[in-house]
């Protein structure tokens, strides 16, 4: 949306607005890295977006844009993976199975809760508690004639209280953050070119073949990860992370807007209680993955909640997670929303449906 409001910041030049964003961004997330926060780069872009959005900016971060943030974390990751601990994941797959089943059943189950006390659609609030991707749920949502605004918000609002949950989480847990690339190589001209490149390469499988989830990170996370098995190096300059990450964390940010505030107003505290409801459930099946899978706390927290996979990666990084162990539960996982999430989601509301059938719908208009 790029037209002018008739209110607000929306009346000032594109131009400042522009310079706006991205200077408060930027001096945010630099603030909060002095103040070792954990995922600050992300962070902050994500706070500022919020601000100006409430406050009626026009600007919004297109899509190119935002598949180059996509892409950029995808390298950040492959670039950290440790083939032994990823090898030892994988001999772990009926626990990673088992435990991302278990994610979406608690997720669908939470989304059934939510509509009780909300009043809301039962539809509604099963698809907007859906983890993974929120653009493909809300579309998703739309194609079947659910009220897409309304998953779209709960979407956003999951998204950002998982955010703010698991930074305070590892700022207790972990401390101070971990500087990115610390003990790895550093950047320089050809590291820098290939994750460029391997960006370009995400973002044309994005474009062409949208059929495949998340291709803007999972590709450059697939093959830039085999390219680092081999003794590749892909070190990205701290400003190239911070430039993708401020495109992540202001997409997010700026979708938090008074129109998607209104709409989901009313029922705004039960699922903010939801939110938090699906957050310590998952935190209890990350102890129980602790110990199952014998990795740290954090790591198995990360591994379990429902945030997007780019985001959960800075937090993992910046934290000194298992950034492969996590990776690999977060990766299925995905995989898991696309193919099995709408038939899942199906299946819980038509076996809600026969135990307790709704007396009425509401959409919180």
């Amino acid at each position: 949306m790029s037209g002018v409001h008739s209110s607000g910041l929306g009346r000032w030049p594109q131009a400042v607005q522009w310079l706006l964003l991205f200077g408060g961004g930027i001096a945010i997330a630099r603030a909060m890295e002095i103040a070792h926060l954990p995922a600050a780069l992300l962070l902050g872009p994500l706070v500022w977006g919020a601000a100006l959005a409430m406050r009626g900016t026009s600007v919004r971060i297109g899509r190119l844009p935002h598949l180059f943030g996509q892409a950029i974390a995808g390298t950040l990751i492959a670039n950290s993976l440790d083939p032994q601990v990823l090898t030892r994941t994988l001999e772990l797959w009926p626990v990673v199975l088992l435990f991302v089943v278990l994610t979406l059943v608690l997720a669908c189950a939470v989304g059934l809760g939510a509509a009780k006390v909300s009043r809301l659609d039962r539809e509604v609030t099963v698809w907007g508690f859906l983890p993974g991707m929120a653009g493909t749920m809300i579309a998703l949502a739309h194609e079947r004639g659910i009220d897409s605004r309304m998953v779209a918000f709960i979407q956003i609002l999951r998204l950002l209280m998982v955010i703010g949950a698991m930074v305070a989480v590892g700022a207790v847990l972990v401390g101070p953050a971990v500087p990115h690339g610390a003990g790895a190589a550093p950047p320089d001209l050809v590291s820098t070119l290939s994750v460029l490149a391997l960006s370009a390469l995400g973002i044309g499988v994005a474009l062409v073949l949208p059929m495949v989830p998340a291709g803007a990170s999972l590709v450059p996370l697939f093959i830039g990860g085999a390219l680092c098995v081999n003794g590749i190096n892909l070190a990205s300059p701290h400003w190239l992370i911070a430039l993708g990450y401020l495109m992540l964390g202001a997409h997010v940010g700026l979708r938090f807007t008074p129109e998607m505030i209104r709409i989901g107003a009313r029922a705004l505290p039960m699922l903010a209680l939801a939110v938090v409801v699906l957050l310590l459930l998952c935190g209890a099946t990350g102890a129980l993955l602790s110990v199952v899978a014998g990795v740290d706390l954090m790591s198995a927290m990360l591994a379990t909640v429902p945030g997007s996979i780019d985001s959960i990666a800075l937090i993992a990084l910046s934290t000194g997670s298992d950034i492969s162990f996590i990776m690999t539960l977060q990766t299925v996982r995905l995989f898991a929303v696309v193919l099995l999430g709408p038939p899942l989601a199906r299946g819980i509301l038509h076996l809600a449906r026969r135990l307790s059938p709704e007396p009425g719908r509401n959409s919180a208009e």
